[in-house]
């Protein structure tokens, strides 16, 4: 009887629980969008008449209010980080690195205007896992002062635009320095919010930069369960005619224990991102961690249901049989919401994400062409093509293969490739979008003999069942590096008027990998597609080719400078040249996995390490660059610049980051005779062109580090004159572990003649060093600290001849012999013009020279002359290092 009680009572528990679980499905699911992702016309998309109508209309009908998150009681030391209004995309990129690299968290609360005027950023920060919300229209502060009317359209206007953006719904609202009337909240609820959200701190980000412990007393002055918000824009006050009502005050939340904060003003890159950085390593000093701040809703109802099913269970029987078992509907609850509240991105394997640049090393980027129905342009086209020597891909659609088959034909015949474009309708299934995929194939199989594996959405935002479905049939989704097509350019007559707005100055050349797409029926003038795709090529990539008039592709087929624009299949096919970013940290050699060496340099041994391992520049003294130091500790460090070796040979070493039309032309140089160099990277902007720097790495170069930011150790204070430090050492260790980091993940496992090509050497910036930086590197495991024996400016150049006069001097004596272990110092940025052909008119004369002519060098690698052991101060020691014969 009793056991008959016990299953009587577990079966009645379950059915209690998935009642309400049932019940209470809609509450808890997240509502998701998904009816707008093929964005063809702004305009017409972003349309919310329909839905204003709508909020209006139910408004009358209902007096709901949506409900307001503030901070949590759980008791658990979780805080919910949100970020409100968009900024410009590099400082949220940086932003969604740093949430990456600390393993945070975060809602990021975008307004309308900003996300249609750049949707790509709420597309990263929600393909980051990032939770995307809404922060009305524009971001205004005191809203409660809005007619209902304007509430509704502004409310209406943002959610279409953030869901045609993401494909996804938001639920949650916040409006910042807004008191939550019931008449806000009333509209709100209309508008298909479930929540509004007040943050119960704002980080002041002068204040959190001015102190390296205001981050920690910030952090230390919160109670566990509070939403930090981040402003990314200014909020803007609204215009408001209302007779007798003058400075009107922002309300301003208040919670127990916290300070109130001063209003933040407009601030820059550099200030935002690093507060953002000390924000997160102060949170996880206290141990909290990020969620993301619907939970805080969720987590309440959640608990507040599996508490009533607990004591349920405790009234039926308190077995321990039971107690198992309400655990075990705790956990499916939980998953349950859990499941509901992720992104499907978050799921997908890498293989189904959209290629827009191909991780390539080869030196190639593909044209991709769409749109079929003006033959006058396809044809206009293929002629040019043919001319030039390009082959390319042309993405068709399943009506263009039924309406157009000679014109598919005729691009065939001309050798180009062809992919399949697909267009999924609103909301279409993973079901229809694999199918339509499949019947595409096989039409483009039977009527035209071709078999093929790339798809291409051509426009709107890719939905995770459109990745999904093309993964599961083992194609490859592409996208592009660039859209070269906008609407703003359809009646536009000159391709020179269209380039000057895709291109920024910056942009001086195009890059490995990086895939174009033209659109062939748009513009109004039917030569413009053709026009462009000249011109582009004559500007952004046969400027990457070392071009000179004895040294010139079109004449000498030795000099495979030039870059080639081939088909995407071609280039995916070519895996000699493909590689993993990041790459496996299990390919990587152990000595540089690991973010620090085992130096054992201590504050006992500091000064003698130091002597070993800091290659100096004679320029570098205690007046000049140098801090931290007494006059007789800087006795004992190198000025030469010079690394022993008894041998005739210098070292070529190239300093900062640049684009592929500098870079590359400096690589050709080097591999047209056959030395090996040295590059310095400047990190900030490698990951944009991660591909060029792992063909420096791949060509058998050693890869050093010159800091991310460029910053100098030491610089002048122009009011005091005095030597002075950029940043503290808890800033200096995480710049140069973060620098390390990217070096890494792009080249970690590169190995060349049995040698890692990444280093843990260091060049500082301006070749400025201070005792604090020295000590901050070597605890961040760079083994050696080097400038150089002879600067050659050559990023200040007036012409070849006096930057080869330059580097001769570096080379020679005066008597005209070598200087045996000169290193230059050049730089492989766009502004150093002249440096590659003046390399080059060097090495060719050397090469001219007889084998036992006195006055004639080798080029060696760094990491061949300084093996460890290498010491700086003793070198007798280091020429029996280095006496043997280097390759």
């Amino acid at each position: 009887m009793k056991n008959k009680k016990i299953v009587l009572s577990l079966v009645l528990l379950i059915c209690i629980c998935l009642t309400g679980v049932l019940l209470l499905k809609d509450f808890f699911t997240t509502q998701t969008g998904g009816n707008h992702r093929n964005i063809t016309d702004a305009e017409s998309f972003y349309n919310a008449d329909a839905e204003i109508i709508q909020a209006l209309g139910q408004m009358k009908n209902s007096q709901e209010k949506a409900t307001v998150i503030t901070h949590s009681n759980s008791g658990q030391r979780v805080i919910a980080l949100t970020f409100d209004g968009l900024t410009d995309r590099t400082i949220v990129q940086q932003i969604l690195d740093l949430l990456k690299k600390y393993h945070a968290k975060a809602t990021f609360f975008v307004d309308g205007v900003q996300t249609a005027e750049d949707p790509q950023i709420v597309v990263n920060i929600k393909n980051a896992g990032q939770q995307v919300e809404n922060y009305t229209l524009s971001g205004m502060v005191k809203m409660e002062n809005l007619p209902m009317d304007r509430l509704v359209k502004d409310f209406c206007r943002a959610q279409k635009i953030v869901q045609v953006t993401t494909d996804k719904g938001p639920n949650l609202l916040k409006c910042n320095d807004t008191n939550y009337t019931d008449q806000l909240l009333q509209a709100a609820k209309a508008c298909g919010f479930k929540s509004v959200v007040k943050s119960d701190a704002f980080l002041n980000v002068k204040q959190i930069n001015s102190l390296h412990v205001a981050a920690d007393n910030f952090v230390g002055n919160i109670r566990p369960g509070s939403i930090i918000s981040v402003k990314l824009k200014t909020n803007i006050e609204p215009i408001i005619n209302e007779q007798g009502k003058t400075d009107l005050k922002p309300a301003i939340d208040k919670q127990p224990g916290l300070k109130e904060l001063p209003k933040q003003e407009d601030l820059g890159e550099k200030e935002i991102v690093d507060a953002v950085e000390k924000l997160l390593i102060a949170l996880e000093k206290a141990n909290y961690t990020t969620v993301y701040v619907e939970n805080f809703s969720k987590n309440n109802i959640t608990q507040e249901l599996m508490k009533t099913t607990l004591n349920d269970v405790k009234e039926v029987n308190d077995s321990s049989f039971l107690v198992n078992a309400a655990s075990l509907v705790k956990e499916q609850i939980k998953s349950l919401f859990s499941c509901r509240t992720a992104y499907a991105a978050e799921n997908i394997d890498s293989n189904a994400q959209e290629i827009k640049t191909i991780l390539t090393t080869e030196s190639a980027l593909s044209y991709t062409f769409g749109g079929l129905s003006n033959e006058g342009v396809v044809n206009d086209v293929l002629e040019r093509l043919n001319r030039l020597g390009i082959k390319a891909t042309f993405f068709v659609t399943e009506t263009e293969m039924k309406k157009y088959p000679e014109t598919v034909r005729k691009i065939i015949e001309n050798g180009h490739e062809i992919g399949i474009a697909i267009r999924p309708k609103n909301e279409e299934t993973f079901d229809k979008i694999r199918e339509n995929i499949t019947r595409c194939r096989k039409m483009l199989e039977e009527q035209f003999g071709v078999t093929t594996n790339l798809i291409k959405q051509p426009s709107g935002i890719v939905a995770d069942t459109t990745k999904e479905a093309v993964s599961t049939l083992k194609c490859k989704l592409i996208g592009q590096s660039m859209n070269v097509v906008q609407t703003k350019h359809k009646d536009y007559t000159s391709a020179d008027q269209v380039l000057s707005e895709i291109f920024r100055k910056s942009m001086i050349s195009l890059a490995r990998g990086q895939i174009l797409y033209f659109r062939m029926d748009y513009y109004t003038n039917d030569q413009l597609v053709g026009n462009l795709m000249e011109i582009i090529k004559q500007r952004k990539v046969d400027n990457i080719a070392y071009a000179k008039s004895y040294d010139n592709p079109a004449s000498n087929p030795a000099n495979d400078s030039q870059y080639m624009i081939k088909p995407v299949g071609e280039i995916l096919n070519n895996t000699k040249f493909i590689y993993q970013y990041p790459v496996d940290l299990k390919n990587v050699p152990v000595r540089l996995r690991n973010d620090g060496a085992e130096l054992n340099i201590d504050q006992h041994n500091f000064l003698s390490e130091a002597s070993k391992r800091y290659i100096g520049n004679k320029d570098v003294t205690y007046e000049d660059r140098m801090l931290g130091f007494s006059k007789m500790e800087i006795r004992r460090l190198d000025k030469s610049g010079f690394i022993h070796t008894e041998d005739n040979v210098i070292f070529l070493t190239f300093d900062d980051w640049g684009t592929d039309a500098a870079i590359n032309k400096l690589l050709y140089v080097l591999r047209k005779h056959n030395v090996k160099a040295t590059f310095f990277v400047l990190t900030n902007n490698v990951l944009n062109n991660p591909n060029l720097l792992r063909a420096i790495a791949m060509a058998g170069h050693d890869i050093g580090d010159h800091s991310d930011k460029h910053k100098p150790m030491v610089i002048r204070d122009e009011k005091t004159g005095k030597q002075v430090e950029t940043q503290g050492k808890e800033e200096y260790v995480r710049e140069l572990a973060t620098s390390y980091q990217k070096l890494r993940a792009v080249t970690g496992d590169v190995i060349i003649d049995g040698k890692p090509a990444l280093t843990r050497f260091f060049r500082p910036p301006t070749l400025a060093i201070s005792k604090m930086g020295l000590e901050s590197l070597f605890e961040t495991g760079y083994e050696y600290i080097i400038c150089g024996s002879c600067s050659t400016g050559d990023y200040d150049a007036k012409n070849v001849s006096q930057l080869l006069k330059t580097i001769e001097d570096g080379v020679y004596t005066q008597n005209g012999e070598v200087r045996k272990g000169a290193m230059l110092v050049c730089h492989m940025s766009d502004n150093a013009t002249y440096t590659a052909m003046a390399l080059d008119i060097l090495l060719t004369a050397n090469e001219a020279k007889a084998d036992s002519d006195p006055s004639k060098f080798k080029v060696g690698r760094l990491s061949d002359y300084l093996p460890d052991g290498y010491s700086q101060m003793e070198q007798k020691k280091s020429l029996q290092l280095n006496s043997h014969d280097k390759v």
